[in-house]
């Protein structure tokens, strides 16, 4: 064991790690340890909070350190149950916007574009396969790809559908006609076994009386049945994002806060995506597509919420994401 192995097990502790764990990990004598740990925090490697028996170590990367601890398999990380005060608004650091924004009234040529980057961007992130020359041809031509299913035409055709309605509605009452939007099955049985869509009585419809499972996490959203809880914390969550002034806070809040309570039985990460745009869209800003923001660093921004309370990662992701939206309008259509 190195001062290296060290630093590699406090990079798997995003929320700090005691001594003793450390000790217990590195099976050194705690002399032995007490003089990495203060080589270690005076060479700026990690960092040491509290005092006595409360003090941590950290990592000084913490997105590092949050990337490390999802390295391990989520059968190996403790559960991490639904905390209502995550749902609490908390301001995120913004990074300055050029004042040359592109107007939020796209024209018809950059509604077009939008949608293609919107529907793609989206559908990718729900584990949807048509790329940006699949979605145009789709929605310029009518092709589908005859080598890819035919779920996965529907879901940009859903999410087409679902932001016309939405920059025609921007508003947060138009959740429930988004969802139902998004997850629309069309009636046709062979989408029934697929995970993308949903039948009528559940399109638009808060959840009550089923449990939700997020797939490989450790996180057990919220689930009191009879109690109309879900109901009540959406009209919660709704109405703090109304509150908050600037347009940009509000967007990232609803795009975190809407997936961690689940509102609805299938469609919530969408849903969220779409309706972020609302208070962008009211404000006068251009609306955000969620193009580069890759599947890998979104799933994770996702389960560190979720199970870490950790917002950094998804802030990033979505500041760097509109930023490429805004600079994506601004560019002339090929």
């Amino acid at each position: 064991m190195s001062q290296n192995d060290l630093l590699k097990i406090i990079d798997e502790y995003p929320l700090g790690v005691a001594a003793g764990a450390l000790a217990n990990r590195l099976n050194i004598s705690r002399p032995t340890l007490n003089r990495w740990l203060k080589a270690g925090c005076d060479a700026g490697l990690f960092r040491q909070s509290g005092r006595g028996p409360a003090v941590r170590y950290f990592s000084t990367d913490p997105l590092a350190a949050i990337t490390t601890y999802f390295l391990k398999s989520h059968t190996e990380r403790p559960i991490a149950r639904y905390r209502e005060e995550t749902l609490d608004y908390v301001p995120i650091q913004l990074v300055a916007f050029p004042n040359s924004l592109p107007p939020a009234s796209l024209s018809r040529r950059e509604m077009a574009k939008f949608l293609i980057d919107f529907a793609c961007a989206s559908s990718v992130l729900e584990g949807g396969s048509y790329s940006m020359l699949d979605t145009q041809a789709l929605f310029n031509y009518g092709e589908r790809n005859p080598n890819k299913p035919a779920e996965d035409a529907i879901l940009v055709l859903n999410h087409r559908v679902a932001f016309e309605y939405l920059y025609d509605h921007p508003s947060l009452d138009s959740i429930f006609q988004v969802h139902a939007l998004l997850t629309n099955d069309h009636e046709q049985e062979a989408l029934a076994e697929s995970d993308h869509f949903l039948t009528a009585q559940f399109r638009g419809v808060t959840r009550e009386y089923m449990p939700v499972d997020i797939a490989f996490s450790t996180y057990s959203p919220v689930f009191r049945p009879g109690t109309g809880y879900v109901a009540k914390m959406l009209e919660t969550v709704l109405a703090r994002s109304a509150d908050i002034n600037d347009p940009i806070q509000a967007a990232f809040y609803l795009m975190t806060r809407l997936p961690y309570l689940q509102p609805f039985q299938n469609g919530n990460k969408r849903t969220a995506r779409a309706i972020c745009n609302v208070p962008l869209l009211q404000a006068g800003l251009p609306p955000i597509s969620f193009v580069d923001f890759t599947k890998r660093d979104y799933i994770l921004s996702l389960l560190a919420i979720y199970e870490l309370n950790d917002f950094r990662l998804a802030e990033k992701g979505f500041l760097d994401a509109y930023a490429k939206s805004c600079n994506r309008l601004k560019r002339p259509m090929i």
